[in-house]
């Protein structure tokens, strides 16, 4: 009975130290969603370019995620399609400095005027959204959307980065990061 009784309190101790939740695992995931899609699906026709022969009405997705970490003052957006230019790659969209309480954008807004945020330079020499537009034949194309939480203010970078830019002003400030992949093919 002495033996029982002594190891009890030691007993309590373990069963307290494995209830505990460590704040590195209460911490909820950063997660980027397109609202009612799952991840690697098709893009509709919708969200394709406008350009002639793409067949789209270049509508950017609506996007959502959940809070950043501690200390995000802003958050970027890329979307980049590794299997563009014969697999060169393409960007269709490149914008930051959104501000930190934001947490969703609305479908079709990339492409139009008075997004939050700046606009980044993609690689048909814009700065606002471009849809997908591979070549007719080509196996669907996988475009990678990626959302950055930043330590940066939402006036920390210049306007009209391209996606490299972005990237090497970015390095060092990046707390979190989240992705979806979409594809399309004509």
């Amino acid at each position: 009975m002495t033996r029982l009784t002594s190891l009890s309190p030691w007993l309590a101790a373990l069963a307290v130290a494995f209830c505990v939740q460590f704040p590195a695992q209460a911490q909820e995931r950063f997660t980027l969603n397109i609202p009612g899609v799952t991840d690697d699906r098709l893009f509709t026709a919708a969200a394709a370019s406008d350009a002639e022969g793409c067949g789209g009405h270049n509508l950017s997705p609506a996007l959502n995620w959940n809070a950043g970490p501690p200390g995000t003052l802003s958050y970027a957006i890329v979307m980049h399609d590794p299997d563009g230019q014969k697999g060169q790659g393409v960007d269709h969209w490149v914008h930051y400095g959104i501000k930190a309480n934001t947490h969703q954008i609305a479908a079709g807004t990339g492409a139009k005027p008075g997004l939050e945020g700046v606009g980044g330079t993609n690689s048909k020499g814009t700065t606002s959204y471009v849809g997908p537009c591979p070549p007719i034949g080509d196996s669907a194309h996988h475009y990678i959307i990626q959302l950055y939480a930043l330590d940066l203010a939402p006036d920390a970078l210049p306007a009209g980065l391209t996606r490299v830019q972005l990237l090497e002003k970015i390095k060092g400030h990046v707390l979190r990061n989240s992705s979806v992949v979409r594809r399309y093919h004509r």
